[in-house]
């Protein structure tokens, strides 16, 4: 790292914060369990997208007791449409261990916290930080680039370690702080001011620590490598109707997983996917092509080739038959609830 001559002004950014945060559902609590429910779902989600997944799901899940009592396929459903849905089904996972193992009471030390399922250091940190004021680092990509700039560190932060060393700066400045405070100051600063592009440098409240601000680096601070080109997957997608009813199946892929979707087919193509179907009992007609599908991962993106067929033989599969009027009440991704039927 850099030769560091300057000192994050943490009195400056605190004050700053608290005459200009937004305000947001989830600042009115210190409630552990309300602040852990938004920092999942903030997950790789923007702001805008949680608010009101946020205040839908408090409502119907006020408590870990509630939360834990629910369904994996209903809470999907309260969720759809937000994404990475894998996050949710650990969420479950850990309201349960926090009935079971503490009473329905939020545990309050980092090690406890950080053991729960889906719980990552910067999840762990962000709780023990905003609701018990415990001065525990909770680093994501908005402070990483705030610390960035105001330390004019110009290494990789694709890489492992060196957002390790971000962190551990944090964890040093969040320790002469108020962690509360701090924790959600410096993310608001990365979340209004220190924008990835174009940042608001000259209204700025700490622009005085800021090297990067100093040596006009704002634009080229932090260096993100870019990600390998994603995979590309050819789906061939089929619409069987039966009477009033449709098939639909439940994946239990880790992409997706709980989520419904109609039956699909890794397939270069029609006739192939006809033949993987045929190896399995499974025997359709084709009667109308729709259209091609497109949706786009993180790391992956699909083509779904959409496909009216009759069905004549459903051999061994895990496909059920739904009530048409029914469809809305499955947890559906947006890859296949994009679909014309």
């Amino acid at each position: 790292m850099n030769k560091m001559h300057k000192q994050l002004d943490v009195v400056s950014l605190e004050n700053w914060f608290l005459k200009n945060q937004r305000k947001l559902p989830f600042r009115n609590t210190k409630n552990p369990y309300a602040i852990w429910i938004s920092e999942i779902m903030l997950q790789q989600t923007k702001m805008d997208t949680v608010i009101p997944y946020y205040n839908q799901f408090m409502k119907k899940y006020p408590t870990v007791f509630a939360l834990s009592k629910t369904t994996q396929e209903d809470l999907l459903k309260t969720v759809e449409g937000i994404g990475y849905y894998r996050r949710f089904k650990l969420m479950l996972e850990a309201a349960q261990v926090i009935v079971k193992n503490y009473q329905g009471i939020f545990p309050s030390t980092y090690k406890d916290i950080l053991n729960l399922p889906g719980i990552g250091k910067y999840t762990a940190g962000a709780i023990m930080s905003i609701a018990y004021n415990k001065p525990y680092a909770a680093t994501d990509g908005n402070v990483v680039r705030v610390l960035s700039r105001i330390y004019n560190i110009s290494k990789d932060m694709r890489i492992e370690s060196n957002k390790t060393k971000i962190h551990e700066l944090n964890q040093s400045l969040i320790e002469t702080a108020n962690p509360n405070i701090y924790t959600e100051s410096l993310m608001e600063l990365g979340a209004l001011i220190c924008l990835s592009n174009n940042p608001l440098c000259k209204t700025c409240p700490i622009n005085h620590s800021c090297l990067a601000f100093e040596h006009h680096l704002e634009n080229k601070l932090p260096i993100i490598s870019k990600l390998p080109k994603k995979n590309t997957y050819n789906y061939i997608c089929l619409i069987i109707h039966k009477d009033n009813q449709i098939f639909l199946r439940k994946r239990t892929e880790s992409l997706l997983e709980g989520m419904y979707e109609y039956p699909q087919i890794l397939a270069s193509s029609f006739k192939h996917a006809k033949q993987q179907l045929q190896i399995e009992g499974i025997e359709v007609n084709l009667l109308s092509k729709e259209k091609t599908y497109k949706h786009i991962f993180t790391h992956q993106k699909w083509l779904i080739d959409v496909y009216h067929v009759s069905l004549i033989s459903k051999g061994k599969t895990d496909w059920i038959l739904v009530d048409m009027k029914d469809i809305s009440k499955y947890p559906m991704a947006k890859a296949h609830r994009q679909i014309q039927i």
